[in-house]
């Protein structure tokens, strides 16, 4: 089957990408100061009767709870996987972000009802029924917390993904209805006009997103597929190869991933990200390489031939599309982190890219090295490409023989443009300690790209 050339107009360029990314946060930054105004503009009574000190307790109080409000409308906007976003942003960084964002409105949640509680002078708070709309917000509040505890610290606690990811969206439902409802009541300004209005509109345009959300649990992807085989492919991996059930292409670029949703017999129906290892140059099946290392990826070898698989995506910016045309690229791989590299490789294989590759690749024993004739195969047909391989223990797994370090890293890069593109996946420590080495050892920060799955 001829090879596919992937059209570059498919992927934003960089500067396409800072643009629209600078208006995305204008804009966010827009809202968040427009609604600083609503408590100077729609005043309540409470703040007439409040002078000096208080009164500048009570409107921070409010200014920070509507700063609240608005991150957590964003915070769904975030999760909701919105391809527009996906090609601006990249879908693992807005992750990354929307957790971020989470101990900021922690942050907000604690700080808010100290200043309203200072401004009104409590001793002790009043417990009064007319007070419950306040009861509601110390509900919230204690939502929030539990909501960013358990997202932060899910291993800690030995949480199941999927069963975190069920309780997350459940108690993030409560919390949002909870938050609207002690918005609206809590205070004059809310109750009516204006504000009132821009509350019900951001509680309905959350209620439809997290209802997208929870839907697809039942309608888990925009594409069927069907499975092909699964073979070994190294120590504890296994090539899950898939072909469409409607014959529809996926159009994905090389290093990008997608969520996987299997319906089997054998396999849990749980949601999990997977880069998609094969060539979009070869769009008629796709193939994903798969570690067991937990729970639910320790099934995945018994897939069965004929069994359906949901795809959703695809999604990420980890990809040598996005980056210079011409320039040198390193590829530092740990482990099953080879996946997207495999795909890039596979690409520019098939296309006869002539430019320079150098992989160095850790795994903690020959064993677990995937597919290695077809690595020697892609020596042959790549004219400027190399790999050096890591194995940090002996097969018996005892004796450390070669972790990857800075000291070892630069000896390997010697005579490397320091202008080349660098890609890094991989457990997270070693991508840390990797993007790390390659800044201190001279690349330049804007070409260094790293795949984090913290999904």
């Amino acid at each position: 089957m001829k090879a596919k050339r992937m059209d570059s107009s498919e992927v934003f360029t960089l500067k396409i990408r800072i643009a629209l990314g600078g208006m995305c946060i204008f804009l966010v930054l827009l809202i968040i100061a427009s609604a600083w105004t609503i408590p100077f503009l729609f005043e309540s009574s409470s703040i007439l009767y409040k002078f000096g000190i208080e009164k500048t307790f009570l409107r921070t109080g409010k200014v920070l709870g509507v700063t609240l409000a608005v991150l957590v409308f964003f915070q769904i906007l975030l999760v909701s996987r919105l391809k527009f976003l996906d090609r601006i942003f990249s879908l693992n960084r807005i992750v990354t972000f929307h957790r971020m964002t989470g101990i900021a409105i922690a942050f907000l949640a604690l700080l808010h009802p100290v200043l309203i509680i200072a401004a009104e002078n409590f001793t002790l708070f009043p417990f009064e029924k007319r007070y419950w709309p306040e009861f509601l917000g110390v509900g919230v509040l204690i939502f929030i917390l539990v909501i960013v505890t358990t997202a932060n610290w899910r291993l800690m606690f030995n949480i199941a993904y999927d069963k975190w990811l069920r309780f997350h969206r459940l108690v993030t439902l409560a919390a949002i209805a909870l938050m609207t409802t002690h918005i609206l009541f809590v205070s004059e300004t809310f109750k009516s006009g204006l504000p009132h209005t821009l509350v019900l509109v951001a509680a309905g345009i959350n209620l439809m997103l997290i209802s997208r959300l929870w839907l697809r649990r039942f309608f888990p992807g925009k594409m069927r597929f069907v499975v092909s085989n699964v073979e070994p492919a190294g120590k504890d991996a296994y090539s899950v190869n898939v072909r469409s059930h409607s014959g529809r292409i996926l159009e994905h670029i090389p290093g990008q991933f997608v969520f996987i949703t299997p319906v089997s017999a054998s396999v849990p129906k749980e949601e999990h990200p997977f880069t998609i290892s094969s060539t979009p140059s070869r769009p008629d099946a796709l193939q994903f390489v798969i570690r067991s290392l937990g729970d639910w990826t320790s099934n995945i070898n018994r897939l069965k031939a004929g069994e359906t698989v949901f795809i959703d995506g695809p999604y990420g910016l980890f990809s040598h599309m996005i980056s210079s045309k011409s320039d040198p690229i390193i590829m530092i791989a740990g482990g099953i982190g080879i996946t997207p590299m495999l795909s890039m490789l596979r690409y520019m294989a098939d296309v006869d890219d002539p430019r320079q590759i150098l992989l160095i690749w850790s795994n903690k024993t020959k064993e677990h090295i995937v597919f290695p004739e077809e690595f020697k195969n892609l020596k042959c047909r790549l004219q400027n490409f190399n790999i050096i391989h890591i194995i940090t223990h002996d097969s018996g797994g005892e004796n450390d023989i070669g972790r990857l370090d800075q000291t070892k890293l630069e000896k390997m890069l010697n005579g490397w443009s320091r202008k080349s593109d660098v890609f890094v996946c991989g457990p997270f420590e070693m991508m840390k300690d990797m993007t790390r080495a390659v800044k201190k050892i001279g690349f330049s920060s804007a070409r260094v790209y790293k795949e984090e799955f913290k999904l």
